[in-house]
């Protein structure tokens, strides 16, 4: 496989020359450095007179770490016996280092303690000279941070795997779940059903029919109240691409394609162990074990994760198959909310240089979470069905295609056009990464009491980082409910015309488009660069920004971020773009799933730099400010959209 050696290096070669129990040695030693950095931030946290933090939340920290402390231990003791004596050193080393924490916050933050009383596991916070108050909490179950133990159970199976009986039982598993998955891009009725969204699966008919697959997957609780269970998700779709098979199998199989083509559903890809691998380029009979974690194009939804094998096959001379299945069963997690039953994709030869390729998307998971707002639309398999991810892989391919197209010698990019694409694509990918709710993005929910468009927001910090984020970063998000179809939001949005009526910070300027690079055959799918003149002295530029517009059959977006125009400059004099930050901004639009076309869900993205910004510590007049820019940007959107004489 063309990129096994830097995947397995990503799962394996830090342990390598290492016995199991100088792994889980070294890898104990890790975790109590982990979290004794981890609870001195506790402790600072706590003891800050100025971030108040309530009795109530400090009992749910004490006991969620706790509870990790014991996960961790059983987790490694179940395994290897080796590790018993370290349990009650490491449990006894937690609960010492919880109660000396729990002291210092109470000799420390007595006051703090009392003016929090009223408000378990908040914090206020207020703007100088202002009556608006908004009040910040943590965006997340009690649960979720107290039970993620991800590194121990990577660790795990990334040993596990590498057994023989393992081994056997994982790619049984896999050569289930493939002829799991040609049957069911084959048959039609009664499996599936025709629907207006495509195919709905008749869970019956899946029942008898898969019977020993299903086997494999008994109905698990939902992991919060232990009594409801997982909901079935399945969808499928069709499209035909005049692409070769082996490009698409790559995609999927080499890991670092996987993660940056797939990056707007894909959070993580972790590859744990390679089973069964054949010549470099031949992924015929390859199966590998992943970590993997999903999001959507709203961070109100949480992300989904599990552990899975991917498996390819090349079924006959004109049929290729790769396959995902979850790996529940052999290493069961109480507290899963996500199992991805036999999904992946079909490739057949059908005429004239096309393929047909046919997604299929099964999963179980626990939906009970998520808001009002985006609840039909995941439900319906909107957010993470079959639709949105062929629908990327045809984006995609639309997109090399025009790219290449583009060769003719009169329409060739330039080296320069060329360096500002692949920051464009820099830009998507802070974004998308930006719109995850994952473990490391700790989201906290903003309300304002006095709004009537929005009540709800969530913010997050963003460190600084080399070629993502220039600076400490605030980022805000919004998922509001338009009365108007994708394709009209979609429109206004990317038209530079009609930027002045919704970017309040771009009110009363003219803004300019100077550059345009086309990079897909659907109109509004381009790279741009705007100026936005001063109304003084139109030859002034008040800002430079970088702009990348795109629509699929499931969903559009509309970015941007503010870019030196020095930096332009210097990418189309063919400079390297590698080390020009952007903190892009943005939407994603949507349908909401129950309308149609007549409602459309659009996510409001919007980043600030703030040097006074911490993980802990989020400035009032920062947080009030962006929340002001994103009602108001709602309100306009809206009023631009609805209103056809507002459509310029």
């Amino acid at each position: 496989m063309g990129s096994n050696g830097e995947e397995k290096k990503d799962g394996n070669d830090e342990y390598q020359d290492m016995s199991i129990a100088e792994i889980i040695d070294y890898c104990t030693n890790a975790r109590y450095e982990e979290i004794e950095r981890e609870l001195e931030e506790m402790k600072s946290y706590i003891g800050g007179g100025s971030r108040v933090q309530s009795e109530v939340q400090r009992e749910v920290n004490r006991s969620s770490w706790k509870a990790e402390a014991l996960q961790i231990g059983c987790l490694l003791t179940k395994h290897c016996s080796i590790l018993i004596p370290k349990k009650s050193l490491f449990t006894g080393w937690i609960h010492q280092r919880i109660n000396n924490l729990s002291d210092s916050g109470r000799d420390n933050n007595d006051q703090g303690n009392r003016m929090a009383s009223s408000s378990s596991s908040t914090y206020n916070v207020q703007t100088s000279g202002s009556s608006h108050e908004s009040e910040i909490k943590p965006f997340r179950s009690r649960t979720e941070v107290g039970m993620d133990f991800e590194r121990e159970r990577n660790l795990f199976v990334s040993v596990s795997v590498g057994t023989e009986a393992y081994k056997i039982k994982i790619l049984d598993l896999a050569i289930t779940a493939m002829n799991e998955l040609a049957n069911m891009t084959i048959e039609n009725e009664p499996l599936w059903h025709p629907c207006i969204a495509g195919r709905i699966l008749n869970c019956a008919e899946y029942i008898k029919k898969f019977r020993q697959v299903d086997s494999h997957f008994p109905v698990l609780p939902n992991a919060e109240t232990y009594t409801n269970p997982l909901q079935t998700e399945a969808s499928r779709e069709t499209r035909f691409l005049a692409v070769q098979p082996v490009h698409i199998v790559e995609l999927l199989m080499n890991n670092d394609k996987y993660s940056h083509v797939l990056s707007n559903m894909v959070s993580k890809a972790k590859v744990l162990g390679v089973l069964s691998t054949q010549a470099q380029g031949d992924y015929n009979g390859a199966l590998q074990v992943m970590a993997v974690e999903f999001h959507a194009s709203s961070p109100l939804v949480r992300n989904r994760k599990c552990y899975l094998a991917r498996y390819c096959r090349r079924l006959n001379n004109n049929a290729w198959g790769v396959v995902d299945v979850s790996l529940q069963s052999l290493f069961p997690n109480p507290l899963t909310r996500y199992r991805r039953r036999p999904s992946g994709c079909l490739i057949e030869r059908f005429r004239d240089g096309l393929f047909k390729v046919t997604w299929v998307e099964h999963c179980e998971v626990d939906n009970s979470l998520v808001p009002e707002v985006c609840r039909y639309f995941v439900t319906s398999g909107h957010a993470y069905g079959a639709k949105q991810w062929l629908s990327t892989l045809v984006r995609q391919h639309e997109r090399l295609t025009h790219i290449r197209v583009r060769r003719d010698p009169k329409l060739q990019l330039s080296t320069g056009e060329a360096n500002l694409l692949i920051l464009a694509d820099q830009m998507m990918r802070n974004f998308w990464r930006n719109l995850s709710f994952s473990r490391k993005n700790r989201w906290m929910l903003v309300s304002l009491s006095d709004d009537e468009n929005i009540n709800k927001a969530i913010i997050r910090f963003v460190k600084e980082k080399k070629g993502r984020c220039p600076g400490p970063a605030l980022v805000m998000a919004a998922t509001i409910r338009i009365p108007a179809s994708a394709r009209r939001i979609f429109n206004f949005l990317q038209d530079e015309n009609s930027r002045s009526k919704w970017d309040i910070l771009s009110h009363g300027h003219v803004v300019q488009q100077t550059r345009s690079i086309s990079n897909g055959c659907v109109p509004g799918n381009r790279v741009s660069i705007l100026e936005v003149k001063s109304p003084e002295d139109p030859d002034r530029t008040v800002k430079t920004l970088l702009q990348e517009s795109f629509s699929t059959s499931a969903c559009s977006y509309v970015t941007f971020a503010p870019v030196e125009a020095s930096s332009i400059n210097m990418i189309l004099n063919g400079g390297d773009s590698d080390n020009v930050p952007v903190a892009p901004s943005g939407f994603s639009i949507l349908p909401d799933g129950l309308t149609g076309d007549e409602v459309s869900l659009v996510t409001i993205v919007f980043q600030i730099l703030d040097s006074a910004a911490s993980p802990m510590c989020f400035p009032a007049h920062s947080v009030y400010n962006m929340y002001k820019v994103i009602t108001e940007t709602a309100k306009a959107i809206t009023a631009g959209v609805v209103d056809p004489y507002n459509m310029g």
